[in-house]
Order: C-alpha cells, then sequence, then structure tokens
C-alpha cells in the first residue's frame, strides 16, 4: 500500500527565504528535477508535480523572453480583442452584482462604495448563511439598491453560493455581472489591504464604467480581473492542480490546452454569462465541496477559484484586468503576488 506524501508546513520555509517568489520557485523546480529521490515523500513535491501541466511550455529555454520572465516579479502577456469573438454588444447593458455577505460588516462597506459610484442601473444579488440573513436583508433595505437575497449552508466559501444563484441572475436576463464577496482571509496578516486593494479596483472612483466599457468593446473579453492580481496557475496551484484538472477535463478542455492558464486571485471579477456557462453546467452541488474547517487551501472552492479561467478558456474568450486599454491591449500577470504567499 503506497504511503500517503508527507506534509510539511512549506509556507514557513517560503517566509524564511529572503528572495522573490520567482527565485523561490526557480529553487523549487532546480531541486524537485533534480532530486525526485529526496523529496518525492512530501506533498510539497507531489502538488509540484501535478502542477507541471499548468507551466508555460510556449517559450524556449535559450530564449531571452523565457529568462526574463523567470526573474521577473510580473509580465505583460497580449490580449487579442480580434479573436473568438462570440457576443454581439450590447447597447444597454444590465450589471448583477453577485455578493457573497459572510460578515456583515463588510456589506456594508460595498454598499456605500457602490452608492457612491457613478453606475446606478444595479440590481443586487445577495447569498448568506440562515443565521445572518435577517442582520443581511436589514443592510441591504437601507441601501438603494433593488436585491434578491438567498439563504445558503456555509459551505464552499463564496464560490458555491455564487454558482447557485447564478441561474437566477440568468433568469432574470442579466449578462454581465460583477462578482464580489466580504473578503477578510483570517490567515493572513494583510487581509484588509487586499480586500480594499480589490474593492478600489472594482467598484472604486469610475471602476464600473470602465469595466463595462471593456466588456462591451471587446466582445472576446470574458472576464475582468483587478490589475495586479492575476496570477500564473504554476506558481499558484497549493493543493489544487489534480482537482483544477478534473474540472478542467469535466469542461472538455485537455490537459494540453492548460499550458500556461493564469487565473484571478481572491475570487472577485466582472464576467460575461458566456464565460460562466461551462462551469456553472458542471451542475457542482454541495455534495462537491467539503465541510467548513477552516482550510487555507486544497478544497473544491480553491480549486473552481483557479477553474474560472479553465471555464473562460472552454467559452473560447479571454482573460483582460482593470488597466486594459485599447491601445496597448496587455494583460499583466503577477509572479511575487503581494498578499499571497
Amino acid at each position: 500500500m503506497e504511503k500517503p506524501p508527507i506534509i510539511l508546513d512549506f509556507d514557513k520555509v517560503w517566509r524564511i527565504l529572503p528572495i522573490s517568489r520567482p527565485r523561490k520557485e526557480i529553487l523549487k523546480s532546480i531541486l524537485f528535477s533534480a532530486f525526485p529521490f529526496i523529496f518525492k515523500s512530501l506533498a510539497v513535491f507531489q502538488n509540484w508535480k501535478n502542477a507541471q501541466v499548468f507551466r508555460d511550455k510556449s517559450l524556449p529555454f535559450w530564449s531571452l523572453v523565457f529568462w526574463k520572465r523567470g526573474f521577473s516579479k510580473s509580465y505583460p502577456i497580449a490580449v487579442h480583442p480580434e479573436k473568438g469573438i462570440v457576443r454581439l454588444p450590447n447597447p444597454n447593458p444590465k450589471l448583477a452584482i453577485a455578493i457573497h455577505a459572510f460578515y456583515p460588516e463588510i456589506l456594508g462597506e460595498i454598499l456605500q462604495m457602490l452608492e457612491q459610484s457613478e453606475y446606478k442601473k444595479l440590481f443586487l444579488y445577495v447569498s448568506t448563511s440562515s443565521d445572518k440573513s435577517k442582520k443581511i436583508e436589514g443592510i441591504l433595505k437601507l441601501s438603494m439598491f433593488p436585491y434578491r437575497l438567498m439563504e445558503t449552508e456555509n459551505r464552499g466559501r463564496d464560490i458555491l453560493p455564487f454558482l447557485k444563484i447564478l441561474p437566477q441572475i440568468f433568469a432574470d436576463g442579466n449578462e454581465l455581472i460583477l462578482k464580489i464577496h466580504t473578503k477578510k482571509s483570517n490567515h493572513l496578516n494583510r487581509q484588509d489591504l487586499w480586500r480594499n486593494d480589490l474593492f478600489n479596483k472594482l467598484i472604486g472612483n469610475g471602476a464600473i464604467n470602465k469595466a463595462l466599457s471593456i466588456l462591451e468593446n471587446n466582445p472576446s473579453i470574458g472576464i475582468i480581473g483587478p490589475a495586479n492580481h492575476i496570477l500564473p496557475m504554476y506558481y499558484y496551484y497549493g493543493a489544487n492542480a489534480l482537482n483544477v484538472l478534473n474540472l478542467s477535463k469535466m469542461m472538455g478542455v485537455e490537459s494540453c490546452c492548460l499550458n500556461g492558464l493564469n487565473f484571478v486571485a481572491g475570487s472577485m471579477f466582472y464576467a460575461t454569462k458566456e464565460a460562466l456557462l461551462p462551469i456553472l453546467n458542471l451542475g457542482l452541488n454541495v455534495g462537491d465541496f467539503e465541510i467548513e474547517n477552516n482550510q487555507t487551501d486544497g478544497t473544491m472552492a480553491h480549486a473552481v477559484e483557479r477553474a474560472f479561467a479553465v471555464s473562460l478558456l472552454a467559452a473560447g474568450m479571454q482573460l483582460s484586468d482593470t488597466n486594459y486599454n485599447n491601445i496597448n491591449p496587455v494583460l499583466s500577470v503577477s509572479k511575487d503576488h503581494y498578499f499571497t504567499i
């Protein structure tokens, strides 16, 4: 019988190494590739091995770009707005705001920012656990926006509630969605900084109008993530590579298509209906998600956070960020994300 892999707190090793994340990953790859017999019993080695499918193999080892990307903290990749156009522009778009409100006090922050926004044609679709439903509804009633409130089990973090409320959003005729949630990330010391940065880039001054303009003028773009929060899957796979690969196969995306895949960290983004249908159509339900136990990685919720990028791929659409512009249509990929380990 095969022994289970040894689980060590590798994050502690990461923290004490006084080098950037890209250099840590290069070091890990060298050690794991050269001495697999030493590390093969460690869970972190197995996770690294499983994540090889996400490594960008488009650049040859001897190219200058390969080495520049290897040591840089971020790099640009081109967005091709003329590719894979599957959606006709809508001159009168409606925006649905999907909010998972696990922390009532942070819902107030979101509503205040939305009320200060220049864009007012908003409808809120709010999910929360049954024990917080009355408090959440009291906060919503004081806001200026129409809303629907759905009670959900505290399972699957913000991911499962989003998948459960999406059919209602689409049934109501919405084709553009902003997914946002009352993020705390209690295992990180930078929780407020991360949340504030995400909120400012998604619903801060002018952000909504800009995102809608990007989506309307570039029909091949299906998801817009906050700038500087687009991460390479190969670097930030954690213990999620196998689950992401399984979800990809279920969406009809073969492993050979996943090379160089990037995803939105923090699970907050703008999206079109077309970009989300492949993952919604999997029919994931409560039985597919673990019981909440303060897990920090390796759950189905963590996998689906990454698999939204696969859904985009299955739809034949592209990823962008909130800094996108038509003059220089590029996406910045961060390899040294300040808010994660």
